[in-house]
Parts: structure tokens; C-alpha cells; sequence
């Protein structure tokens, strides 16, 4: 069988770390290795912005879905750090698929104000003896401007 070297994947996240925000006065604070990453599936996590026009200024909602391996995803589960992304919010350095890297949860209108905040946090035990248990976290923030520009 030939293998596809040319492949390059166009959607997705490759990797995704979170920090609290205690200490942070910039996104230049966020320093990779200094925060929470957990290694993410191949399919399930992903990154979607939502424009809204209605009411002005128009708002913009960000959502990080991030999906990992059960074993991989223990650090989600402490009770601290559960109420840590629930009232206090995180930011986030993700890299897309692309390579690209996009700063969540701190714009410069708010700086850190607009956290990334607990949304959700699932397991999933699998339907079948080949699909492996995993974890869902989803966090959301709003203010006005994308993360993509």
C-alpha cells in the first residue's frame, strides 16, 4: 500500500494550551510549556467564531472544543481547576491545522476580561470495543473582535 505523503490536513487543531490567568498582564505572558496541554485526538477538537449583529457593537463568540484520550485528560478533571475555568476563565495559544496560531480569551478592547469560561466537560465511554473512551472540553468567551486577524 502507498502511503499519501502529500497529505496535509486543512481543518482540525494541532495542539491547544491553556493558561490561568493569574500573573497574566499580555498574551506575550503566555509562554509555551508554562501553562495546561493535554494531547489532542486526531478527530474532535476544533475552533468556531461566531459574528452576531444584534445588538451593536457586533459581538463575536469564540468556542474551543478541545477532545483527547480519557487517560491523556486527567488534569481537566481536578475540582480546582474545573472551578478555576468556570468563574475565572483561561486563555488559550492554539495552532490550527494550517500551522497558524491564534491567541483566545484575551483581545486587546478587554485584555484578559473576556476569558475563556467552562462551558461543558463530557466523557464519552464509546459505542463499540474499538472506539477508545474520550473526554470533551468546551470552552466559550464573547467580545468584539475575531482572533483571526
Amino acid at each position: 500500500m502507498t502511503e499519501n505523503l502529500a497529505y496535509k490536513p486543512v481543518g482540525g487543531l494541532l495542539r491547544a494550551e491553556l493558561f490561568a490567568l493569574e500573573g497574566l498582564s499580555s498574551a506575550e505572558d503566555m509562554v509555551s510549556g508554562a501553562g495546561v496541554e493535554v494531547s489532542l485526538m486526531d478527530d474532535g477538537s476544533s475552533y468556531e467564531e461566531l459574528h452576531s449583529a444584534e445588538g451593536l457593537p457586533v459581538s463575536v463568540q469564540h468556542t474551543l472544543t478541545l477532545c483527547s484520550d480519557r487517560n491523556l485528560a486527567r488534569e481537566w478533571f481536578d475540582e480546582q481547576w474545573l472551578a478555576r475555568l468556570a468563574s475565572e476563565g483561561v486563555a488559550a495559544r492554539v495552532t490550527l491545522s494550517t500551522g497558524e496560531q491564534i491567541v483566545l480569551g484575551h483581545s486587546e478592547r478587554f485584555g484578559f476580561e473576556q476569558a475563556l469560561r467552562l462551558l461543558s466537560l463530557k466523557f464519552f465511554s464509546g459505542k463499540s470495543p474499538n472506539e477508545s473512551p474520550r473526554v470533551q472540553l468546551v470552552l466559550r468567551s464573547h467580545d468584539t473582535q475575531s482572533a483571526l486577524r
